[in-house]
Parts: C-alpha cells; structure tokens; sequence
C-alpha cells in the first residue's frame, strides 16, 4: 500500500511519516494543528527595536508591484520568544525587518508591515513560516540581548551574524527621549497585520533542461498576510497587557564581502545598502505572544 495523503490536513516536507506534528501534539484529539481552536500557552517575548526613516526610492525597489510603499520607513526589531507552548517550552530568538505598505486588491485592501526578512536561530520555526504562510524566513545566529545600566543610562544591545560575520549591531537606552513616538504610533496603528510575497521556485521540465536555468519559474508567487491576533472566545489562557516604552536607539547593517556569508549576501548587501536618513525611535517591549496562525490567508 503507497502512502496516501490525508484530506484536509496539513503536510510539510518529509510528508512520508504522516501530517506534520508542528503545533499537535501526539494522542490528542485536534482537527488540524492549523485549524481554529487549537490553541497553546502563550509565549514570553521580549522585544527592542529601532525605527529608522531611509531612502524612499532604493525600498521601493524592493517591494512587488502588488503593495505600494507607505512611508520610507525600516522597522527592525530583535526578540527573545521565550517558554513557547507550541514548542513544549522551548525558546528562540528572530530578527524582523519590516516596512508600512498598502495592498489594493480586487478583494482586499489594506496597510501591513511588509516582513523583508525575518532571521531566526532555529530551523523548525523557520520551516513552518516560509513553507505555510510565506515569511521570508532565514537562518543566522542571533545571541541573547545584553543588557547594562549605569545612573544615565539603560541599554539594552543586540547582534546577528552568520559563518562569524555580524552583519548587525542594535543598541537602545531606555532612559533616551524617543525623537517621534507619534509616528510609530500611528504605523502601528493603521497595520492590519504583516503581510508576504509568498515565493517558491519551481523545477524545470525534462525538456526546459539547459535551455533556461533550473528554479528560475514560480511555482507559488503570492502576498499573504497574517492579520493581527484577535483573542478568540474560547481561547483558555491570560493575556498580560504589553509593556511597552519608548525611547532611543540606533541601528547598524555591514556590508558584507561575499565570501563573508555567500548564501545571503544579496540580503546583507540589500540591507546595508539602505541609509539611515534619521532615526525615528525605538521600543523595549515585554507581551504575550500566542503563536496562533491559522488566520493566514492570500490577498487577493
């Protein structure tokens, strides 16, 4: 008997040993680990991140004609998703990098934090949101956020390397004014959620062989997005109130070699390449991170 896939349930690659186990656990009786009611203890995050305005033309030139850019703004943010219920407990640690767009569909029409890239320092989780929803998820080495203080300060500093490059270096004190918390405000504020340009290449056709390079096609190429969590009624956990305080910080991309990291340089490069015109402020948060994902969908 060959391996037969069943309906309506959620399969990622080795699909030869069953449903994909992420966000189930084993014995228990659950539709489908996507499936609304599914539900885990939530997460502790911790968060810093700096806002930066940067030039408008060379982030443009980054984004799919389906969303037009907002503001020329980068919000880079560096958290610790620690105690995860979905992960029976575990932790990891991400980089997100993000710009406001709006997306004016035939159906949809919206403003969402574009994710750019989203690093993270462990596979599973990265797996889960490249192949499901679409994040433009990577690896890199991501260490815990340090954290000092003296009589005028308070800083808290984070780094991202990849093969013993750091590529990134964030730094914030909580005790600086933070230059415009309104407008971080307001590009919190109007976000319906993050959104994707969902993308995975496709294998060539016997015949295609050396007439085209091989992986140059879509075989998916889509914007999604992930709209900001709504409590559900019946979900059965406490959801602390965020802790959040504005201040100031700043922010840092090398521009790498490309023997320095060859597999993402053009991402490095991509992010080094855009300047920080001014900083807008950061943000030291403390919230409650449900990891719930099912609400993911295309926009259309």
């Amino acid at each position: 008997m060959s391996l037969k896939f069943k309906k309506e349930s959620a399969y990622l690659m080795p699909v030869f040993f069953g449903p994909t186990s992420m966000q189930q656990r084993p014995g228990e009786h659950m539709a489908d680990p996507y499936f609304p009611g599914t539900h885990y203890a939530p997460g502790d995050n911790h968060v810093i991140n700096v806002t930066f305005e940067t030039d408008r033309a060379k982030l443009e030139s980054m984004i799919p004609e389906c969303y037009t850019l907002n503001d020329p703004y980068i919000m880079v943010s560096v958290v610790e998703f620690t105690n995860l219920g979905w992960l029976a407990g575990h932790t990891y640690n991400l980089v997100n990098v993000t710009c406001p767009v709006h997306y004016d569909g035939e159906r949809d029409h919206l403003d969402g934090d574009l994710v750019l890239v989203m690093y993270e320092n462990q596979a599973d989780p990265i797996v889960g949101g490249r192949e499901t929803m679409g994040y433009s998820k990577i690896y890199c080495e991501i260490p815990p956020i340090a954290h000092y203080f003296t009589e005028k300060k308070d800083v808290y500093k984070a780094t991202a390397s990849e093969w013993d490059f750091t590529f990134m270096k964030m730094e914030i004190d909580t005790k600086a004014e933070c230059p415009d918390r309104d407008a971080i405000i307001k590009m919190g504020a109007r976000s319906a959620g993050k959104v994707h340009y969902k993308y995975i290449p496709d294998v060539l056709e016997k015949e295609e062989i050396g007439k085209v390079p091989n992986f140059s096609k879509p075989a998916v190429a889509c914007p999604t997005i992930l709209p900001k969590w709504i409590k559900p009624d019946d979900y059965p956990f406490p959801i602390r109130t965020p802790e959040v305080t504005f201040c100031n910080g700043t922010i840092e991309f090398a521009e790498p070699a490309w023997e320095d990291m060859p597999t993402w340089y053009n991402v490095s490069k991509g992010l080094s390449d855009l300047p920080v015109k001014r900083v807008l402020g950061a943000q030291k948060i403390r919230y409650d991170e449900p990891c719930e994902y099912c609400t993911c969908y295309k926009l259309r």
